[in-house]
């Protein structure tokens, strides 16, 4: 988790991040931040604030905005990719269980099995996806 955070390389300069939000005054930084005035003015003028203001100031930033967009595009991507790979072996599953229902011997001297299209067929199936589903 910590590895999102922004290295001092990464994180723009303080006068870059504020130029990037509106540059807003030292007295409206400085109550959102929860420092004094003073202090706010003293890191503006020298383009130098603690590490922990630059975060909070990045997360306001589009280069924040930007990074966030791009994990959760890859992660939205990564899960597409496992619900293909999961809707893939359900039918090759199926396929399997539709053979062994149609060629096994399950005692029923009238039944030789269930076909593909049959109502006992769609149960059998509708009951795997559920059970699939809760795991």
């Amino acid at each position: 988790m910590l590895n999102r955070l922004p290295t001092p390389t990464q994180c723009p300069a303080l006068s870059q991040m504020l130029d990037n939000i509106g540059n807003p005054s030292p007295k409206a930084l400085a109550k959102a931040l929860g420092v004094c005035i003073s202090d706010m003015q003293t890191w503006i003028e020298t383009d130098c604030a603690p590490r922990p203001v630059l975060l909070a100031l990045f997360w306001l930033t589009v280069w924040a905005q930007s990074s966030v967009d791009a994990e959760s595009i890859n992660i939205s991507r990564l899960h597409v990719s496992i619900a293909v790979s999961l809707r893939t072996e359900l039918a090759g599953i199926k396929h399997e269980l539709a053979r062994i229902l149609t060629h096994g011997n399950f005692g029923a001297a009238t039944r030789t099995g269930l076909a593909d299209g049959s109502p006992e067929f769609k149960n059998v199936s509708i009951t795997m996806s559920i059970a699939l589903q809760r795991h």
